[in-house]
């Protein structure tokens, strides 16, 4: 019995020496610092190790900038794995099967230009990982993040914060405490909630303000009291499933100059939603939209492109855009199929008007009366099979008409001809 304990003993130390081995092996990796001195010829060193051995990667008496690269296995990343590594600059670790990294890890680090943690297999980011941290680029991405911890990112300091790419559904209030940043990227989660407040204290890194973008997620909604902070100048959610928009969305956005609704469910544009905004870009394209109201967009000062493209409209109302700088509306590949008289009446000078692939059928005289001054009006590939002269008199044309793929005969044109080529119209085979 003795000797049968005995052996087992010998058998349990033996196991967990040959587990203990195949552990090390499956977290050790390449790692390789890079020394890049003042002239521009870089020499590196690499060693093999775990976690515990990136910050023996770079000699410490170096002045030189220092760029590390790790090739491998890595799963856990603790808070002496990167101990304060003088004139270190960037840091990478690609595809290397990282799991978790424990709060403190980055804490010591010197001002980086880059932090690659992309497509690893991290599922949480703790309070505290990323805190007081300075990095120019903190790249998160083709990880499987579905939890965001208040407090992860508290004080970051970055002009980019990438998290696409993860399986994100909620943020909470508090993951971007006091966050300085450029660009924030939450596209291609799976995002449906979004707490009240959670961009509040996002702060610009730029004098250009933040540039929050969200595309590709479930997004129902443009709620106030989640989209509220005086710093994002630009918005981008295309491709998510907002099927309304409501009077007063954007009031807590008082500096939003872009804003990008593509792909979306949205049937109508109402009025209040954008009036008095300072939009310069809006893009609605690919909805379902078959109503806009008369005053939707007054008081849209700054506005310059509209773009309602891939939508249900049937009519151009010439109330839409009164009284506002625009430089380009398109409002191609809609259901679009007469011109009435005054459509563009009191239009901006110098616009460009994009109406292609609709159904346009007739143009009536006096269509574009009041327009004097145009860049560029494209009625391609519609149904016109009749065009006037006088249907543009007195309209000076800087660029062209483009009315090629319509049904128009060149012979109909008569003299009438030469003079509309002249001016910048073009026609098919004319």
């Amino acid at each position: 019995m003795q000797c049968i304990s005995n052996k087992f003993v010998v058998f349990v130390y033996f196991s967990l020496f040959f587990v203990f081995i195949l552990c090390d092996q499956e977290d050790s990796a390449n790692i390789t610092c890079f020394l890049l001195y003042s002239r521009l010829r870089p020499s590196k060193i690499t060693i093999t190790g775990g976690a515990n051995k990136i910050k023996d990667s770079c000699p410490r008496n170096s002045t030189d900038q220092k760029w590390i690269i790790v090739k491998g296995k890595i799963k856990f990343l603790h808070e002496n794995s990167v101990k304060a590594i003088p004139n270190l600059f960037r840091i990478e670790l690609p595809k290397v099967g990282l799991e978790k990294i424990e709060p403190g890890t980055f804490k010591d680090l010197p001002p980086l230009k880059t932090l690659y943690l992309g497509d690893n297999n991290l599922t949480k980011i703790k309070a505290g990982t990323f805190v007081n941290l300075e990095v120019s680029f903190l790249d998160l991405s083709g990880n499987s993040i579905s939890v965001l911890q208040p407090g992860a990112f508290q004080n970051l300091s970055s002009a980019d914060l990438d998290l696409r790419e993860n399986r994100l559904t909620e943020i909470q209030k508090g993951v971007f405490q006091n966050v300085s940043l450029k660009n924030l990227y939450l596209k291609k989660n799976c995002i449906s909630r979004l707490e009240p407040g959670v961009f509040g204290s996002l702060y610009p890194k730029s004098k250009w303000g933040v540039s929050l973008q969200l595309s590709n997620n479930c997004i129902e909604r443009l709620d106030p009291q989640v989209f509220d902070n005086e710093n994002i100048d630009e918005l981008i959610l295309n491709n998510n499933s907002i099927s309304i928009l409501r009077s007063g969305d954007l009031n807590n956005l008082p500096n939003l100059s872009r804003l990008y609704l593509s792909r979306n469910r949205i049937k109508e544009v109402p009025e209040g939603v954008f009036n008095a905004s300072k939009i310069s870009t809006l893009d609605l394209t690919h909805n379902r939209i078959s109503v806009i109201a008369n005053e939707a967009f007054d008081g849209m000062t700054r506005i310059w492109f509209i773009r309602v493209d891939y939508n249900e409209l049937k009519e151009w109302d010439s109330r839409w855009l009164r009284g506002i700088p625009l430089l380009r509306i398109s409002a191609s590949y809609n259901n679009i199929e007469v011109i009435r008289a005054g459509s563009f009446m009191d239009f901006p000078e110098g616009s460009a008007v994009e109406l292609a692939h609709n159904q346009i059928r007739n143009i009536s005289d006096g269509a574009f009366a009041g327009l004097e001054k145009l860049n560029s009006l494209n009625l391609s590939y519609n149904e016109i099979s009749e065009w006037k002269i006088d249907f543009m008199k007195n309209v000076t044309i800087r660029d062209n008409v483009d009315l090629r793929g319509n049904k128009i005969n060149c012979t109909d044109l008569g003299s009438d001809l030469e003079e509309l080529l002249d001016k910048g119209f073009l026609f098919d085979n004319c």
